[in-house]
């Protein structure tokens, strides 16, 4: 081979070689774009718990804190136009780490936490470095991996336009603990449950291993819960067995009454009977003709005494069961009382072990109060300057402080956008998270400036202080609760000023039966990322989701 062609070898290799690592670091930057960029984080990046995640429209991002301030981030695809995922405050209501869309063709959507029940989601999807989902926000497939067993249900799910981090705040309104020891507790103000038990609600019990006095009142707790559990169990089964009874006895009235029917209407025909042979009698001119009818009257007369005393005694069987059925139920009703009472008493009682969410809305002048996903009371509220805006503000109780006699509060505020801040996040404009940059803090002299506002009453004060453990939340906003906000949800607010498309996409549902698998989706198919090719025809290609889960 001449020198020449070695040279001209030599340069098509290199040429050849050269478009392959073009091409291949092509692939790899889309690749990023398309995941969300370089998020290579770990578990261990968390020194505990999440305990807020932030989603940041604007900048298509999710920061998820601890209780220390240290942070996972990741790029996230929000909602497109007309999609657009609200900003508002969410908790995660339910987890799915295999979790596929029923209305759009079984689509993949992995490590599904949802944050409503019309089906807003966080799960692993494609990133193409801009909003372009139906609502949900799709995160990396690796970090939504990695974050999925850190989460639990209930984590606090902020979304808002901007970036903002939790802060730590400090305040006289935010409720205090009671002391370890006080058996002081909220009582409902209301409570018509027949929930029996709820053992599987444990997943809102605090973490208070490192505070050995608060996991001693956490065990007594616990001891008088199960002894509360054991006497509504035994009142649930007395209760059973009279309602039994009460059964037996209502069937054996109805077949008295049955049989009282019947004998009613022979009664009835008898006595037309013995009325006929009468009339008989009374006609008959000679002798013959009235010795016929005294005997007819005689053997009618006969009969209908037959048929009388079935229906006197079809009258005492009556009575006898209406007695009988009347002592069953008023027994059954003092038993069926002191159901309710264990019951609620029992309910009471878990309750005691689960932190408390309030939520206080300015628009309605009114703290609303729940545990465990539910409604417990609400009352009135001061609000000075209630014209003035007061904004939306969360905060958490993240842990205890000051050996356990008091808690540490974090705050996160959803700034309202300045009339001039038009920029919606289109899908038209390609954004990459920057992974780099550090949320701003929240303004702690604007969050303290909304609790000054605030006048709770002492009563409704000392009520919520039975229930505060770490994992407990105030929310404060310009907005009234949400309609997402039903059974087995934590407090849902929207704010009304900015778009919600995916939640008007999106009629909303009833939550399932709690902790149970949601056989309908809630419309989680919303978040579908749809292919056509050139011709405006559906590409079938797309619709097999083992292979391309993350195109949904």
């Amino acid at each position: 081979m001449s020198a020449l062609a070695r040279v001209r070898n030599s340069a098509i290799a290199t040429l050849i070689f050269a478009a392959a690592f073009s091409l291949a670091n092509g692939a790899e930057a889309r690749n990023r774009v398309r995941d969300g960029g370089e998020t290579q984080v770990t578990q261990q990046d968390l020194a505990g718990k999440p305990v807020v995640a932030v989603v940041s429209i604007k900048d298509q991002r999710i920061s998820v804190y601890d209780a220390n301030g240290e942070v996972l981030h990741a790029g996230v695809s929000t909602g497109q136009t007309g999609y657009e995922t609200p900003v508002g405050v969410y908790s995660v209501l339910q987890k799915q780490e295999e979790h596929y869309s029923n209305i759009y063709d079984d689509a993949s959507m992995p490590f599904m936490q949802r944050i409503t029940w019309s089906g807003i989601a966080l799960h692993a999807g494609v990133l193409p470095g801009y909003p372009a989902s139906h609502g949900c926000v799709r995160m990396p497939y690796e970090f939504s991996q990695q974050l999925f067993p850190l989460t639990r249900l209930g984590l606090r799910v902020v979304i808002a336009h901007d970036d903002v981090a939790p802060t730590d705040i400090s305040h006289a309104l935010l409720p205090k603990p009671l002391p370890a020891g006080e058996a002081a507790v909220a009582v409902p103000a209301t409570f018509e449950s027949d929930v029996t038990d709820q053992d599987d609600l444990n997943i809102f019990e605090p973490d208070v291993s490192k505070w050995p006095a608060r996991a001693a009142q956490m065990q007594a707790l616990k001891a008088a819960a199960s002894k509360k559990s054991l006497q509504a169990q035994t009142a649930i089964s007395q209760a059973d067995e009279l309602k039994a009874v009460v059964a037996d006895k209502k069937a054996i009235h109805a077949k008295a009454l049955k049989q009282l029917k019947r004998a009613e209407a022979a009664k009835k025909a008898s006595d037309e009977k013995v009325a006929r042979a009468d009339r008989t009698l009374l006609a008959a001119k000679t002798p013959a003709a009235m010795k016929r009818a005294q005997d007819r009257k005689d053997k009618v007369a006969a009969a209908a005494k037959i048929v009388n005393d079935k229906y006197d005694a079809a009258k005492a069987s009556v009575a006898a069961a209406e007695k009988e059925l009347a002592a069953a139920t008023a027994e059954w009703a003092k038993v069926e009382d002191a159901r309710k009472t264990a019951v609620a008493a029992m309910q009471i009682a878990k309750w005691r072990m689960y932190p408390v969410s309030m939520f206080i809305s300015r628009k309605t002048q009114r703290l609303y109060v729940r545990q465990a996903n539910e409604p417990v009371f609400d009352a009135p509220i001061t609000i000075s300057r209630p014209d003035e805006p007061i904004g939306t503000h969360v905060f958490t109780a993240v842990d205890y402080k000051d050996q356990a006699k008091d808690l540490r509060w974090q705050v996160v505020s959803i700034a309202r956008r300045s009339a001039e801040d038009t920029d919606s996040g289109s899908h038209k404009k390609r954004r990459v998270a920057d992974l780099d940059y550090s949320a701003p803090p929240t303004d702690v002299g604007q969050a303290s400036a909304a609790l000054d506002r605030i006048t709770i009453p002492p009563e409704v004060a000392s009520r919520i202080s039975g229930y505060v453990w770490p994992g407990s939340s105030l929310i404060v906003s310009d907005e009234p609760m949400s309609n997402e906000t039903g059974k087995a949800t934590d407090f849902i607010v929207v704010v009304s000023t900015e778009p919600q498309g995916a939640l008007k996409k999106r009629p909303r549902k009833t939550a399932p039966s709690y902790m149970r698998d949601d056989p309908y989706d809630y419309y989680d198919g919303y978040d579908r990322y749809d292919r056509y090719d050139r011709y405006d025809r559906y590409d079938r290609r797309y619709r097999n989701k083992p292979t391309f889960f993350n195109w949904w």
